[in-house]
């Protein structure tokens, strides 16, 4: 019953992904006579290991492992035992009678089909060789990244206190109707006033803050870096001294009071595996700019109008 209801669930998947998939291509199917087939129209016996066929036409464990891999790993636990691998080949057959019915009727040779299926292969190919470009970078190109950018790893811990008002994304806290924009402005400058002559920042957070989670910590949110925070927030968090306390900020959250603590940057071991995939992407798109500066590429002057070549010519006078 078990291994029954597992590929009605595989089968629902390969159902959802077939019907995902032509949603997407949005292809415009004409019908087309029907061919004589054969298995070995379009497929050339590989160098993988076999591990079965299907009307004649091989199967091999690479093909198998590249349709399971593609599944859930949920999914892929239930198929872990040598009973689910069985179960799972019941699955890739219909995938392949699928694909032979398809190649049976001509589909392969329809325009858009072919296309998507050269997408593919683009994708996949493509894909595969960035990944053969990708290298560990040297200690000396992480220790140089991290001297020349570590304002990128300075952090801040952050104190808060947020207003709501109405049309903002917070809502206030026990479920209060949230008050126009200008009122809510001139609440939290109003706080403002009263911290800055002497109150306490944490018990005014308590009291007042409509952001609950750092309400109850009296206004502390943690130590922030830098790309944590919105870009309109951030620049200003960033720029407050030690102790400092904001003027009212108005974001689409809310309106927003900061007090910050010391500044300090994050050491080198805390950040070493952020800068090394840094790294990494960078030389992968450095090399990739290589490869398209010494590629010769021909524009359809029609389909692409901005990138037809301009006469230099002068016109008579």
């Amino acid at each position: 019953m078990k291994k029954d209801a597992v590929i009605s669930l595989i089968a629902i998947l390969i159902v959802a992904g077939i019907t995902y998939g032509l949603s997407v291509m949005k292809l415009d199917l004409k019908p087309v006579a029907s061919t004589p087939f054969s298995t070995t129209v379009g497929k050339t016996e590989g160098t993988g290991h076999v591990i079965m066929r299907v009307n004649g036409e091989p199967v091999t464990e690479e093909e198998f492992q590249a349709v399971y891999t593609q599944m859930p790993e949920d999914v892929q636990q239930q198929f872990a035992t040598a009973q689910g691998k069985s179960a799972f080949a019941e699955q890739v057959i219909r995938i392949k009678l699928l694909e032979q019915e398809a190649r049976r009727r001509g589909m392969d040779k329809d325009p858009r089909i072919a296309a998507a299926l050269s997408a593919s292969r683009m994708d996949i190919l493509s894909s595969a060789m960035a990944q053969k470009l990708v290298t560990t970078p040297t200690d000396q190109a992480v220790r140089d990244f991290y001297a020349g950018n570590k304002t990128r790893f300075e952090g801040v811990p952050v104190e808060h206190i947020l207003i709501a008002y109405a049309g903002g994304v917070a809502q206030p806290r026990q479920g209060k109707t949230p008050p126009p924009e200008p009122q809510a402005l001139a609440k939290a400058q109003e706080i403002v006033k009263e911290i800055r002559g002497g109150k306490s920042f944490g018990e005014m957070a308590v009291h007042f803050s409509d952001d609950i989670a750092s309400a109850e910590r009296g206004g502390e949110m943690g130590t922030f870096s830098r790309g944590m925070l919105p870009p309109e927030l951030e620049q200003r968090v960033f720029t407050l001294k030690p102790g400092e306390v904001s003027d009212p900020i108005v974001s689409r959250y809310g309106v927003h009071i900061f007090r910050v603590g010391p500044h300090s940057i994050q050491n080198l071991e805390q950040v070493r595996p952020a800068i090394s995939r840094r790294v990494q992407q960078q030389n992968t798109l450095d090399r990739i700019e290589v490869l398209r500066k010494q590629a010769k590429v021909e524009f359809d002057s029609k389909f692409f109008p901005d990138r037809a070549p301009r006469s230099t010519a002068k016109k008579p006078s």
